[in-house]
C-alpha cells in the first residue's frame, strides 16, 4: 500500500520549531494571564481610590442634606478623564447626583466601584456612591501585548522557512544516497560521492561495506542454490518413488495403476488375491506374512512384467494390445496352475497358496470391474471370473454401495430404531417376553425392512454398529419395564471383542442382565463353538439367558447345542408354518420339544400365523408362541 513521505529535513525543522511554538505559546499564556490579571487590578484600584477621596466630603454632605453641594464634593473625581460616569443614590436608592462624561465610551464593559455611605455616628447607611472607569488604557495595553506576540510569531514563520531551506541544503546528499540506494539491486556495484562531512563519510563507509557483504553472501547463496536445486530434484525423485511405490514389496502401487489407467494403454486387467491370508498371518505371524507378499509379488512381476499391489493381499496384473477372452483366460489359468504348483519358504516355513482371480477387459472402470468380478468369484467359490455386463453385477454392486451409505448415514441421523414383539404364554395367554426387531426409517420416512439392509450392513464395518444400537436402545426402555426381553446377536458378534465388551458394561449398568435373552443365530452357522461358549459364561454369570434361534433349519447338530447350555429354543418358523398340514414338519418339532425338555430349555414357536397353528402347537405342549397371530411387532 502506498504511504506518504516527508522530507527528513521538514522533520527535523518542524519538531524544533514546534517544541519552540510550544514553550512560547505556553510563556506568552501565562505572560497574558497574568497581565490581564495584575493590570484589570490595578485600574480597579484607581477607580476606588477616587471614591475613596470624594466619600468623606458627601458623608457630612448627605448626613446634612445639603444635595445641592454633591456636584462640588465630587469634583475631584469626575475630572479625571477615565471616569465615565458617577451617580449618587440615598438609601432608598433614589437618585441623587449622576455625572456622564460625553467624550468616553460606554459604561457596558467599564469598571464598575460601588461604596456605601455611612454615617459618622451610628454607621449606618445614608446611601451610596458608583464610579464606573474605563478600561480603554487595560485594552490599550493588551492589544500592544499581542502585537508583540504577533511579531515574534511571523519571526518564528521566517526562521522556520529559513531553517528549512538550510536542513535541505544540509541534507541533500542523503537524498542523493538515497536515490542510490533505491535503485540498488544485489550484486550491482555503486558508488556514493562524499561531500566532506564526517557523517556522510560514515554513511558511504558503511554502505559499501554493506555493498561487499552482501555480494559475498550473493555468491554463497548462489552456490547454495545449485546444491540445494540438485538435492531437491533427488529428493523430488525419490518422494516420487515412494509415492508411486508399495513400501513392502516395492512393486508400482495403486496411484502409478490409476495413472496408467488414464492413458488408456491398458486393456485387460486382473486381480489377483490370496486366499485366507489373514490365517497365514495369524498362523505364521505377520514377519512372516510380509515376507510371502514380498515374493509373490516378485514372482508375479516375474512372470508377467506389469504387476502392481493394490493394497493388502490383492495385486493387479495389467495387460495391453487385442487380447482375446480365451487367450487371456489360457494365460490365468496356466497362472493359477503354477502358482499352486509353486512352495514359498521363508525361515524354514514352507508354505503353498493359492489364488482367486477377478478380470476385466476394455478400458472403461476396468478397474471397478474387475473388483466386481472376484467378488462374483469368491461368491461362487470360483478361482476366476470375468466381469460380464449381462449379468447386471454392476447394477446391484452399485445399489449395495448406495445401501450401505444409506445404513451409514441412518446411523449418524438415529433413523435406526427397534420393534417388539410380543411372545405369549401358551398356559396363561400372558405377555411376559418380547424380542427385538430392527427396522431402518429411509430418507423420506419410510420404513426399510431388515432383510433390505442387514445383508448389506453385515458386508460392512456398519454390522457391529447395528447390534449396539439396538442394544442400547431396548437395554434403556426395558431398564423401567418388567418382562423379559432378547435381542440377536451373530457368531461375528460374538467373536468382536468390543461389541462383547460393550455388551456386558451396557446390560450392567441399565440393570436389564437378569431379564436379556441373547439369541443365538443358529441359521447363520456357528464358526468357534468354544469362543460362543464363552460369551454365554460370561453373560449367565450377570444373570443373562441364551436362546437358540431359527432351530432346525441349521449347521448345528443336537450335540453341538449341548455345548452351549440354553435357556430357550426358537423353533424355525419354516417348520412352523406347515405344522398342520406337513407330517414331516410335525415330527421335526416333536422331536425339538422332547429334545428340549431333556436338556432343561423352554420352546418357543416363530411365526404362529393362524389359529389353526397355534392350537396344534399349544397341543404338542410349545411353551411360547411368537407370530402375527398372537402379536405384531410393535414400537413401546
Amino acid at each position: 500500500m502506498y504511504r506518504s513521505r516527508s522530507r527528513l529535513s521538514y522533520k527535523v525543522v518542524g519538531s524544533l520549531i514546534l517544541v519552540f511554538l510550544l514553550i512560547f505559546a505556553t510563556f506568552g499564556m501565562v505572560i497574558s494571564i497574568t497581565f490581564e490579571n495584575t493590570k484589570r487590578v490595578s485600574e480597579k484600584q484607581k477607580a476606588d481610590l477616587l471614591l475613596q477621596t470624594v466619600e468623606k466630603s458627601l458623608q457630612m454632605t448627605l448626613y446634612l442634606k445639603f444635595y445641592d453641594q454633591i456636584a462640588e464634593k465630587v469634583s475631584p473625581a469626575v475630572s479625571v478623564p477615565d471616569v465615565i460616569e458617577l451617580s449618587v443614590r440615598d438609601q432608598n436608592g433614589k437618585l441623587l447626583y449622576r455625572y456622564s462624561n460625553p467624550k468616553s465610551q460606554s459604561i457596558e464593559n467599564a469598571i464598575t466601584v460601588s461604596h456605601q455611605i455611612k454615617e459618622p455616628a451610628f454607621g449606618q447607611s445614608m446611601g451610596s456612591i458608583t464610579l464606573y472607569y474605563s478600561d480603554l488604557a487595560y485594552d490599550e495595553t493588551r492589544q500592544s501585548m499581542y502585537n508583540v506576540f504577533y511579531g515574534v510569531g511571523m519571526s518564528i514563520a521566517l526562521i522556520f522557512f529559513f531553517a528549512v531551506w538550510w536542513v535541505r541544503n544540509l541534507l541533500s546528499p542523503l537524498g542523493q544516497i538515497a536515490q542510490k540506494v533505491r535503485d540498488y539491486r544485489p550484486g550491482d556495484h555503486m558508488v556514493l560521492e562524499e561531500d566532506g562531512s564526517e557523517e556522510i563519510e560514515q554513511i558511504v563507509t558503511s554502505f559499501n561495506a554493506m555493498q561487499e557483504t552482501t555480494y559475498r553472501y550473493l555468491r554463497q547463496m548462489e552456490a547454495m542454490n545449485i546444491s540445494l536445486e540438485g538435492a531437491v530434484q533427488e529428493k523430488t525423485l525419490e518422494l516420487e518413488n515412494q509415492y508411486y511405490s508399495d513400501r513392502l514389496t516395492g512393486l508400482p502401487n495403486r496411484f502409478r495403476l490409476q495413472e496408467k489407467l488414464l492413458q488408456g494403454e491398458i486393456t485387460a486387467l486382473a486381480i489377483v488375491n490370496v486366499d485366507d491370508f489373514k490365517e497365514i498371518n495369524d498362523f505364521f505371524g505377520i514377519e512372516i506374512g510380509d515376507e510371502i507378499l514380498i515374493q509373490i509379488g516378485a514372482w508375479l512381476n516375474a512372470l508377467s512384467g506389469s504387476c502392481y499391489r493394490l493394497g493388502s493381499d490383492e495385486f493387479v496384473l495389467t495387460f495391453s494390445g487385442n487380447l482375446s477372452l480365451g487367450e487371456l483366460e489360457h494365460r490365468l489359468v496356466t497362472l493359477i496352475k503354477l502358482l499352486e504348483e509353486k512352495t514359498f519358504t521363508v525361515k524354514e516355513e514352507s508354505l503353498t497358496i493359492r489364488v482367486t482371480i477377478g478380470v476385466a477387459l476394455g478400458t472403461e472402470n476396468i478397474l471397478t470391474r474387475a473388483d466386481i468380478a472376484l467378488h462374483h468369484a469368491k461368491e461362487n467359490k470360483k478361482q476366476i471370473a470375468f466381469y460380464n455386463q449381462e449379468e447386471r453385477v454392476e447394477e446391484q454392486y452399485r445399489s449395495n454401495l448406495t445401501m450401505a451409505s444409506d445404513v451409514r448415514r441412518a446411523l449418524f441421523e438415529h433413523r435406526i430404531m427397534c420393534h417388539y414383539q410380543p411372545i405369549v404364554d401358551f398356559k396363561t395367554g400372558e405377555i411376559n417376553k418380547y424380542e427385538t426387531l430392527v427396522r431402518m426409517i429411509d430418507d423420506v420416512g419410510n420404513m426399510v425392512p431388515p432383510m433390505e439392509f442387514l445383508p448389506i450392513a453385515k458386508q460392512t464395518k456398519l454390522y457391529p454398529q447395528i447390534t449396539l444400537e439396538v442394544l442400547y436402545q431396548a437395554c434403556t426402555l426395558f431398564a423401567t419395564r418388567s418382562e423379559e426381553f432378547s435381542i440377536n446377536l451373530s457368531d461375528s458378534d460374538i467373536r468382536n471383542t468390543h461389541t462383547v465388551s460393550e455388551i456386558i458394561r451396557t446390560i450392567t449398568e441399565t440393570g436389564t442382565a437378569p431379564r436379556i435373552v441373547f439369541e443365538i443365530l443358529e441359521s447363520e452357522g456357528i464358526e468357534s463353538y468354544a469362543e460362543v461358549t464363552q460369551f454365554i459364561t460370561k453373560v449367565k454369570a450377570l444373570g443373562a439367558k441364551i436362546a437358540i434361534d431359527d432351530f432346525g433349519t441349521g449347521y448345528s447338530n443336537f450335540e453341538n447345542i449341548l455345548k452351549l447350555s440354553v435357556d430357550y429354543i426358537k423353533i424355525d418358523g419354516s417348520l412352523i408354518r406347515e405344522i398342520s398340514s406337513n407330517p414331516r414338519h410335525h415330527i421335526i418339532v416333536e422331536t425339538i420339544i422332547d429334545f428340549a425338555r431333556k436338556i432343561g430349555a423352554k420352546t418357543i414357536a416363530e411365526f404362529v400365523s393362524d389359529e389353526e397353528i397355534y392350537n396344534t402347537l399349544k397341543k404338542l405342549d410349545v411353551d411360547y408362541s411368537q407370530g402375527y397371530f398372537t402379536g405384531k411387532p410393535m414400537s413401546l
